[in-house]
């Protein structure tokens, strides 16, 4: 039976590699991975999510596997709208609002005012009434439970999977901010590479995720994977061990540059907002963050204590859901047309 609401506030994560959705009263009701498949002539859906995902690097040529946001934006609108629209199609057979639907949308910091319209169309595309827009690290500290309202600086690094963002809070707002390019994927692309450079082999997006999630340590050099891929020289399949220390070795580029952006954030902080890092250290969040032994590399080169926030690659979606349910209260904090 329909549930009649005088209107349906959803908060939702739409990341790069996973999107999350939050409904009022109900809490976070959805996971799955960005990526849709179509058919190539008609454009209907054929595979949503999970299912979409195993179809990448698999796919006939009659069915395009597109992830429509890449690096924290939208790069397919079509495709980012069709996925939004399948994702509130589903809400709203459960659920008929009176005035429409609201939604809350997670965005990585500096978007261009052109990127985020592209944000906001899509979630207006898809059927919402007002779309509304939150800072992904302001919502991070708000899933920490951290309070940002207070003059206090919160140094919070959020490692997603296509952007980094790191955000000095203090009274609501963001004094210093830089989002970087480099997240989960790019992990998983130093992967392909270190794989293919070292021991000559290819693989695939899929088998470079499976493996550093298998062996997502920086210090326990006791876990090993096996990869499977193709041999450059023969063409042939060939297996090999990959390790925790391969993986260290093929991600350290990524950590020395998000380590060095942190430490610009640092330098530039006003001296009053400085002492708040040095007693209430770094906060640290998102999916990036699991692999174990990060936040003690931060700790060493930054020389400042690192926190790991509780169900770090929740953070986000928690803290929109945080706003979802106290809207008004919340409601300056937001972007929106």
């Amino acid at each position: 039976m329909i549930k009649i609401k005088k209107d349906l506030l959803i908060g939702i994560d739409l990341g790069t590699a996973y999107t999350k959705v939050y409904l009022q009263n109900r809490g976070i009701i959805k996971e799955l991975p960005t990526v849709i498949a179509l058919n190539k002539r008609q454009r209907t859906i054929i595979a949503l999510g999970e299912d979409a995902k195993k179809m990448l690097g698999r796919n006939p040529q009659n069915i395009d596997v597109i992830r429509p946001v890449l690096r924290g934006t939208v790069v397919h609108f079509d495709e980012a709208l069709l996925f939004l629209e399948s994702i509130l199609d589903e809400i709203k057979k459960e659920y008929f609002p009176i005035f429409g639907i609201k939604l809350i949308v997670g965005i990585p910091l500096d978007l261009t005012e052109v990127q985020k319209r592209g944000v906001i169309d899509v979630g207006l595309g898809a059927g919402a009434r007002k779309v509304y827009l939150i800072e992904e690290p302001i919502a991070a500290a708000l899933g920490a439970n951290l309070d940002i309202k207070e003059a206090k600086g919160i140094l919070i690094v959020d490692i997603g999977g296509g952007t980094t963002d790191i955000a000095l809070i203090s009274l609501d707002g963001i004094v210093l901010g830089k989002s970087i390019r480099l997240g989960g994927d790019s992990f998983n692309e130093r992967i392909i590479n270190f794989v293919q450079k070292k021991f000559g082999i290819i693989i695939g997006e899929g088998q470079a995720e499976d493996a550093k999630i298998a062996v997502s340590s920086l210090y326990n050099k006791n876990l090993s994977f096996v990869l499977k891929g193709r041999e450059i020289n023969s063409g042939l399949p060939k297996e090999i061990i990959f390790t925790s220390q391969d993986l260290k070795d093929s991600i350290m580029e990524i950590l020395e540059e998000i380590i060095l952006n942190i430490r610009d954030i640092i330098n530039l902080a006003p001296p009053d907002l400085l002492g708040d890092i040095s007693s209430l250290g770094i906060y640290l969040c998102g999916g990036g963050s699991l692999i174990e032994g990060l936040d003690v590399l931060l700790e060493k080169d930054l020389k400042v204590k690192v926190n790991l926030i509780e169900e770090p690659k929740y953070a986000t979606i928690r803290g929109i859901g945080k706003i979802v349910e106290d809207f008004n209260h919340y409601k300056h904090i937001l972007t929106y047309v």
